[in-house]
């Protein structure tokens, strides 16, 4: 998904590419197991939680703070640790994070595995057109 220079009121490239994700997939966020987003900066996973819809808008605080998003929580995200903890190589991120989700769904995530993972997501972007993702993509794997 292209990134446009949208107003406040019109959906993002991130919720753009994930909407149409859901649709190809006939899925939803209540059908994920687990996720890796694009966490180049902290606040980052927060606003993926939103924009991937995840929970509602302003919620993602409350979201990682109940512990749904921790390994052994409901969603776990970034079980892989994220770009911060990769040091963000350029380039290389996404395919970490399909490696990782792939690993998830074919059970050798070892201390990192969620049980019974059968439904992942990924979100990777890059760059920046006004206010929005110059760059967005979201994949849906399942077993």
């Amino acid at each position: 998904m292209s990134g446009t220079d949208q107003t406040a009121d019109q959906p993002g490239a991130v919720e753009r590419a994930a909407q149409r994700a859901y649709e190809q997939a006939g899925l939803g966020p209540e059908d994920l197991d687990v996720v890796e987003v694009h966490d180049a900066a902290a606040p980052a996973e927060l606003m993926c939680y939103e924009e991937l819809g995840l929970c509602g808008v302003a919620e993602g605080p409350r979201l990682l703070a109940s512990g749904d998003t921790a390994l052994g929580g409901r969603l776990p995200v970034n079980t892989s640790g994220g770009l911060l903890s990769k040091g963000h190589p350029i380039g290389a991120t996404g395919c970490a994070q399909l490696v990782e989700l792939v690993d998830q769904l074919r059970g050798r995530g070892g201390a990192r595995q969620v049980p019974g993972a059968r439904v992942a997501l990924a979100e990777n972007g890059g760059g920046f057109l006004g206010t929005d993702a110059a760059a967005m993509v979201v994949t849906i794997l399942s077993t």
